[in-house]
């Protein structure tokens, strides 16, 4: 058992880590200016056309995040399920009470006043 789970751990640190090492690649590849939206120009501050912040780029990188992200949470969520980490009869169960609508308070249930005369004065 323990050398399955030695090889999914090494490949797990390996994925991890050229990931992480991607980060600071990309980040050099595109230098971002301090205060881009703030900076004013000579015609006075800088519109969302004119101020050379791309979005496409962003918008892309942001999905393909999301999809890695996603795939990476898939594959520890099916390790450990394969692994048994999630029991068919558990020993602790959450302490949920399953309540039956016809039990639940109404208008009547507190009799201060009539149910048809509701909180406010109607004029």
């Amino acid at each position: 058992m323990h050398t399955p789970f030695l090889r999914i751990a090494l490949l797990a640190a390996i994925a991890i880590a050229s990931v992480a090492s991607l980060g600071p690649a990309f980040a050099a590849s595109s230098p971002v200016t301090p205060l881009g939206m703030l900076a004013t120009g000579a015609q006075g501050p800088a519109t969302g056309a004119d101020s050379g912040t791309e979005v496409e780029p962003v918008a892309i990188w942001s999905f393909v995040v999301v999809l890695l992200a996603s795939a990476a949470g898939g594959v520890f969520y099916l390790l450990k399920k394969r692994m048994g980490g999630f029991p068919a009869n558990p020993a602790w169960t959450a302490p949920i009470e399953i309540m039956r609508s016809s039990t639940f308070p109404d208008e009547t249930t507190y009799g201060d006043e009539p149910a048809d005369h509701g909180h406010g004065g109607h004029h």
